[in-house]
């Protein structure tokens, strides 16, 4: 595990004093042999690039146009960061990244001393960044991601900050020792300890491809490994640069639940439920009224609903897949199928129920949930409900192997946009097809009417 304390140890005695040998090339040569253009050479400050410890050249792998927004993941002294900034221009900004305060310093210093105004530079890890959701162009890193200890949750973040379809171009360590080998045990003249090792860029280098899977599981596409550097910084790394698309999140739901239901038994995954419970949905609706099932999967509640005598139904998901299940099982013109986005759905008309059992909990970004909930408001009648349940808080944290948002009353509450008021909630537990036992929360909403809540 990488060591934060010698990491910023490190790259502060970099920041104070870029002369020291640390045992892996830096300054202007190494820019330059790394095929940097020349004219960021002559436009940026030239004690700027004796702090140079390129290990790739990231603006090799792609454009980045003007009036676009940039993040600079372990920006350093900031050469890449005001590289970016000068890309971008006036209407766009550079962002950068950085754990170690003294480099934090000194690249707000060098911005202000290539007179950049469009520059932020953010003291910060790369796991929790303080940006909004789908709010970033492109995202730039040279040597720094294999200082986290957690690359999954790097290119998380990565993920989430970018917009959909943007790009990822970065220069990076990586292990090319022999298979026996590892490199996070091989020692050099520059590393005396394990800590140095990961400080270093040695003990956290991948494998090449090892580094490209955690990429594409991350939501990219595209994944390439353009070339390898002439950087090393022991006998078992050797530098080399990176490219990747972000692709849409909609795009990834409708892959992961259609590989989903194509290739499992919907009768024995983890949520079904051989009799669904419909006393809710009775309380507060009648049969003529319009109810929509979001994320119905191949769920037997539709079943249920129309024993009951429940005569318009709308069944949305952004499986094609499972509503092919479902149409097959009821041979029925009374149900309406819509293979929709959650987050993009707009009804024709509003309905009196809305249910979910299966989106919610599954959307971990703020800005989804945002997003739901003004689709949710926009899809209901003036005093209608809804009836969402999710994972309960101190039970899962996973299912169908995504990552889950599990709730309680305080944090629905907190989530709530104007015009949404939470009337009810239980708990309940649900027993898998496994014999297994899952913790769920049951919440019924209410859309107030408008004139209501402007009084």
């Amino acid at each position: 595990m990488s060591d934060t304390k010698e990491i910023i140890k490190l790259y502060s005695q970099l920041a104070d004093s870029p002369e020291i040998d640390f045992g892996w090339d830096k300054g202007l040569q190494n820019a330059k042999e790394h095929g940097y253009d020349e004219k960021f050479f002559e436009s940026l400050p030239p004690e700027i690039w004796d702090y140079c410890a390129a290990v790739g050249n990231p603006f090799s792998l792609g454009e980045i146009h003007t009036g676009s927004t940039v993040v600079d993941l372990g920006c350093g002294a900031g050469i890449d960061l005001l590289i970016s900034a000068l890309k971008v221009g006036d209407k766009g900004t550079a962002i950068g990244i950085d754990i170690t305060p003294k480099m934090v310093s000194l690249a707000k210093k060098h911005a202000q001393l290539a007179k950049l105004n469009n520059v932020r530079v953010l003291e910060s890890d790369f796991e929790n960044i303080d940006l909004e959701d789908e709010s970033v162009d492109y995202v730039i890193s040279n040597g720094a991601i294999n200082l986290s200890s957690c690359k999954e949750s790097v290119f998380a973040e990565i993920y989430r900050i970018l917009k959909p379809n943007a790009r990822l171009y970065f220069s990076d360590m990586i292990d090319i020792s022999p298979e026996e080998i590892s490199s996070s045990t091989e020692k050099t003249s520059c590393c005396e300890t394990r800590e140095d090792d990961w400080a270093n860029c040695v003990a956290g280098t991948l494998k090449e491809d090892k580094l490209i899977n955690i990429i594409k599981n991350s939501g990219f596409k595209n994944v390439q490994c353009t070339k390898h550097t002439h950087y090393t910084t022991a006998q078992t790394t050797q530098g080399a640069n990176f490219k990747a698309t972000k692709i849409p999140s909609n795009i990834l739901r409708q892959d992961h639940w259609d590989k989903l239901f194509k290739t499992l038994d919907y009768t024995q995954v983890l949520w079904h439920q051989n009799k669904p419970n419909i006393e809710l949905i009775k309380a507060y609706t009648e049969h003529t009224n319009r109810i929509i099932d979001v994320g119905c999967g191949a769920s037997l509640l539709v079943d249920d609903l129309l024993e009951d005598g429940y005569q318009d139904i709308s069944l949305l998901d952004t499986s094609a897949t499972c509503l092919d299940i479902v149409k097959k099982r009821l041979h029925t013109t009374k149900v309406n199928y819509l293979c929709r986005d959650i987050l993009s759905f707009c009804p024709q008309e509003p309905y009196d129920l809305w249910h979910d059992r299966a989106v919610l909990h599954f959307l971990v970004h703020k800005s989804q949930r945002k997003q739901y909930f003004q689709v949710l408001k926009n899809s209901l009648k003036e005093n209608a409900k809804a009836i969402i349940s999710s994972f309960a808080k101190e039970g899962e944290i996973k299912c169908a192997g995504l990552d889950i948002l599990a709730y309680d009353e305080d944090m629905m509450r907190n989530e709530l946009p104007e015009g949404l008021e939470l009337i009810q909630s239980q708990s309940f537990v649900h027993t898998t097809p496994k014999g297994s036992e899952q913790k769920y929360i049951t919440f019924v909403l209410k859309k107030n009417n408008l004139r209501n809540i402007q009084q």
